[in-house]
């Protein structure tokens, strides 16, 4: 910690980070009341009593029927009264949370009315969402009975865009507001995947152990404690409180398979204890249609344009998850271990663009780690709380290309000279590399009184690798992976929240600082590789976030954040695959403006809003390509990104509910670097291989075939367009049809039914009904029309 602080004054921040926080009384709790007749018709002008701690407030209803009260958590007495009703008293508990009360009165002529009080609590994702960051959060309960992909279903998002390379399991691209690849991290339980290993990537991940997705754009909370530079996507898995035992099983298009088994179960009566189990294996031939690529003509291997399918694209993935917890201790809340195993195999069609196929490269990765948590709150309710994760995580990735056969997309294939079909090595590759990642992450929160809130997180984390490439020794002079790697970070935050204003205004001012220190050797294809050299960096970032509650029905959010984002360890020593190692990346730096305006109907029917954005990015980490099979993260001086964003969350009644949004970008290069890779004449281009105009419908329809059945039907369908856009650097705006990634415009529809215990479903999705040509990442083609069937049951 000397190490970090010794870099940084503190003192000029500290003062000015403080001082307003004892002027600033925290806002108490917030209760909403709608007030309406047995006619569910508003009652405007009710006069609101609350009386309770000492205090008595008054309030009247708006022609909505609506007052909104504040008032620290605790017992009330309420009385609605209003000259067309009888006055009526109930009593009420308020607590932290936001929490919602409808009251119907009955005409004064009745003699038997009563009043009718439903507290309606606000959901996991419902608080989310409404908190001073405004997450757009994704309840994947819809998502676990069809055969959606978790990527599908998060390009549903707006604002989000995530790029893929072909079918299940291919490597992803995460777009968000215009910030790629690293720069938008993605969390599993709000620990970093880069720090879980590959298994946790999206690609590999299933619906059916995940509860929600969240995701957060430009600005940060600090209790992440990672860095990013334009955004986090935390995915948030399945906690149940009952027991549970439940299967799902799905086929498809490509002998697709998809098998899942997640329990969960309290032995003891006290239910202090318990244990779950989460199982996932995965399965793809991925042997889907190639249009316009080349395939042999005659024995010469003369070759013409021509449709094939994938033949060398195989994947496998299996998951196990164990976790075993106890809660209500004396010394702990909550004290949980979690052990995890993931194994993938897959086949490499191609390298990062799908010019030249592959016949024969495969890898083999394996992940192991366990983890520990404890946390522990304030007898006093929410008073402070600790969370403290500390774990272990093991990757160990093999990957082999030895063949001396050139192939072609039909199959058929040449001898070659050399061996290895990427041709970057005259020997072929044979990595296999071993990565330990050590963590510990401690977040906390404190009140003092009434005053304010003070959030503190620090996350440490310490990689190794090290490893062995038998075949590689024959083309370096020796091997460079016996040489131990390492790569340090360490991030420290502290962010004060306040509410004033009658708790109308939400502030959060934030100070973050990042610090890494990197050991690695650049590796060359000159059977040379430099020498194990040393570097280390020490940035700070901050920003300050508002919330105004204009009505109950309007929110106003501007937000302001300086951020940092620093390589990770698979920018700085590759892939080991087809992405090279380059240990001299630099930190990349962004500021981040946000503005948006929420607006929410009183009956919760309609949920919409739009919000415009702006990024001004130096040293942005991108990921280049060199050849058809060999890349490299490298640094460009500056790119902006302007764009805003559209959503609009519509139910009509129960039965029938759309999702509507639309995201325009315009991301540019606004300075070239000092590494020569590009020049003058692409500034002001658009950055290439990035989507700037998409955008996402969804229409849910539920028929319930009446109350003598136990069954209902689900239809979903969902529209998905993307615009055309550069595959390359266009100067000057100059475009052909080779230089960009065609329009497309993908229809998928489920249908289902469920049991309306929620004990079972059976589901059939059409994916690309209409066989649009799709291209993504690097304009690899992606699967054509596809069917599927998934059933679920859940054993009690």
């Amino acid at each position: 910690m000397k190490l970090i602080f010794e870099r940084l004054n503190y003192s000029k921040f500290a003062a000015a980070f403080f001082l307003t926080a004892f002027s600033i009384k925290y806002t108490n709790a917030q209760t909403i009341i709608n007030v309406k007749n047995e006619n569910k018709q508003a009652i405007f002008n009710a006069k609101i009593t609350v009386e309770g701690n000492g205090v008595i407030t008054q309030q009247t209803t708006d022609r909505n029927g609506q007052v909104t009260i504040y008032e620290k958590p605790g017992t009330y007495m309420v009385s609605v009264e209003n000259s067309l009703f009888r006055k009526k008293d109930f009593k009420i508990q308020i607590s932290e949370e936001r929490e919602t009360l409808d009251v119907t009165l009955l005409k004064s002529a009745y003699e038997l009315e009563e009043v009718i009080v439903e507290g309606t609590k606000l959901s996991a994702s419902q608080r989310i969402r409404e908190s001073l960051y405004t997450p757009e959060v994704i309840d994947f309960k819809e998502f676990k009975t069809s055969s959606k992909t978790v990527v599908e279903a998060l390009n549903l998002a707006s604002g989000l865009r995530i790029q893929q390379q072909g079918g299940m399991g291919s490597t992803v691209n995460v777009i968000l507001n215009g910030i790629d690849g690293k720069d938008v991290r993605v969390f599993v339980d709000e620990i970093p995947v880069y720090l879980l290993g590959r298994g946790f990537e999206l690609q590999n991940l299933t619906a059916n152990i995940i509860d929600r997705v969240e995701i957060y754009k430009g600005l940060i909370p600090v209790q992440f404690g990672s860095d990013a530079l334009g955004g986090v996507i935390n995915i948030v898995t399945k906690q149940g409180e009952k027991d549970f035992l439940g299967a799902g099983y799905s086929y498809g298009s490509w002998n697709s398979h998809e098998a899942t088994l997640n329990a969960l179960g309290h032995p003891f009566k006290n239910k202090k204890f318990y244990a779950g189990f989460d199982a996932v294996y995965r399965h793809s031939d991925n042997d889907y249609w190639m249009d316009d690529v080349d395939i042999v003509v005659d024995d010469l291997y003369n070759t013409k344009k021509g449709r094939a399918r994938r033949f060398n694209d195989q994947y496998d993935f299996a998951l196990a998850k164990l976790q075993v917890g106890v809660k209500d201790l004396s010394w702990a809340d909550h004290l949980k271990f979690i052990s995890t195993f993931t194994h993938t195999y897959k086949e490499w069609q191609h390298g990062v663009t799908a010019l030249q196929p592959w016949g024969e490269p495969f890898s083999r990765e394996y992940t192991g780690g366990a983890a520990l948590n404890w946390k522990k709150s304030s007898a006093q309710k929410n008073k402070w709380q600790i969370d403290v994760t500390a774990g272990y995580n093991f990757e160990q990735t093999y990957f082999e290309d030895i063949s001396s056969r050139i192939y072609f997309w039909d199959g058929n294939y040449a001898q070659g000279t050399t061996k290895g079909e990427s041709g970057l090595y005259t020997q072929g590759r044979t990595p296999k590399i071993n990565q330990n990642v050590f963590y510990a992450r401690e977040n906390a929160f404190f009140r003092l009184g009434d005053h304010y809130k003070l959030n503190v997180n620090l996350l440490t984390t310490r990689m190794e690798l090290t490893g062995e490439d038998k075949a590689g020794t024959a083309t370096y002079k020796e091997d460079p992976f016996k040489t131990p790697q390492t790569l340090f970070n360490n991030f420290f935050g502290t962010s004060l929240e306040s509410k004033f204003l009658n708790g109308h205004l939400i502030s959060n001012t934030s100070f973050k600082h990042y610090y890494n220190q990197v050991r690695g050797i650049n590796f060359k294809i000159n059977n040379e590789f430099d020498k194990l050299n040393s570097s280390s960096s020490s940035d700070i970032g901050f920003g300050q976030v508002f919330k105004w509650m204009a009505t109950p029905q309007i929110s106003i959010l501007p937000g302001y954040e300086y951020t940092v984002r620093q390589p990770d360890s698979r920018e700085i020593f590759g892939d080991y695959i087809t992405t090279s190692p380059n240990p001299n990346l630099k930190s990349a730096k962004s500021h981040n403006l946000n503005f948006k305006v929420q607006y929410k109907t009183l009956e919760g029917k309609i949920f919409t809003g739009i919000s415009g954005f702006y990024r001004n990015t130096k040293d942005r980490i991108l990921l280049t390509t060199f050849s058809n099979a060999l890349a490299a993260y490298t640094n460009l001086l500056k790119t902006s990104t302007l764009g805003a964003e559209w959503f609009m969350e519509y139910k009509i009644n129960n039965k029938i509910s759309f999702n509507l949004n639309a995201t325009y970008l315009d991301t540019r290069l606004r300075g070239v670097d000092d590494s020569g890779i590009f020049n003058d004449k692409y500034v002001g281009a658009r950055i290439p291989n990035t989507p700037y105009l998409f955008g996402n419908a969804q229409i849910s329809y539920t028929l319930d075939p009446g109350n003598k059945k136990n069954y209902y039907f689900r239809v979903l369908y969902t529209g998905s367009y993307v615009h055309e856009y550069f595959l390359t650097w266009a100067i000057n705006g100059i475009k052909s049809s080779k230089t960009i990634i065609p329009s497309q415009f993908v229809n998928d529809i489920s249908v289902s039914v469920h049991s309306k215990n929620e004990k079972w479903s059976f589901a059939i999705d059409g994916k690309n009904l209409t066989n649009a040509k799709v291209y993504d990442n690097f304009s690899v083609q992606k699967p054509g029309r596809s069917i599927y069937a998934k059933i679920t049951y859940q054993f009690n």
